[in-house]
């Protein structure tokens, strides 16, 4: 089976948002107008950079759920785990999307990859999580 999953490359995502939110502060103090409308303007500026930080870092990816193993495909970086290998998916809730991360039986760093809710269409994320419940495999909230 074969999902469509938005993902976000969360470096990029965060040096663009803090970036563009101090350089908009930084620019604002050289504006000659009260410090209130300087906030005020500030805050109308955070969904207008939110939204370009999104769009600049969008990585979509795609899962395809083999017979024996899980494959992942995140702008031309693949992961491949097998199912004998894989330990549990721990999906961590986040306002914005999930921090899904794939432990394996062996020791080692964890697969982390950041779901990305902002400004796309749905996606087969409830369906993908659905489907490794079917196969069996543990999916810890976290």
């Amino acid at each position: 089976m074969i999902f469509h999953i938005h993902t976000l490359h969360r470096g990029r995502f965060i040096w663009i948002l803090l970036g563009c939110l101090f350089a908009a502060g930084f620019l604002l103090s050289y504006v000659q107008v009260s410090e209130i409308v300087k906030i005020l303007i500030l805050l109308f500026c955070i969904p207008v950079i939110l939204f370009l930080a999104v769009k600049i870092s969008l990585q979509p990816s795609t899962w395809v759920l083999q017979t024996d193993r899980l494959h992942i495909d995140k702008a031309g970086k693949v992961y491949e785990v097998s199912y004998e290998n894989l330990a549990y998916i721990k999906n961590h809730l986040r306002s914005g999307g999930n921090l899904i991360a794939i432990y394996k039986n062996q020791k080692g760093t964890p697969i982390r990859i950041w779901r990305n809710k902002l400004f796309v269409k749905n996606d087969d994320f409830d369906a993908m999580m659905q489907e490794f419940r079917n196969r069996q495999i543990e999916i810890v909230i976290g």
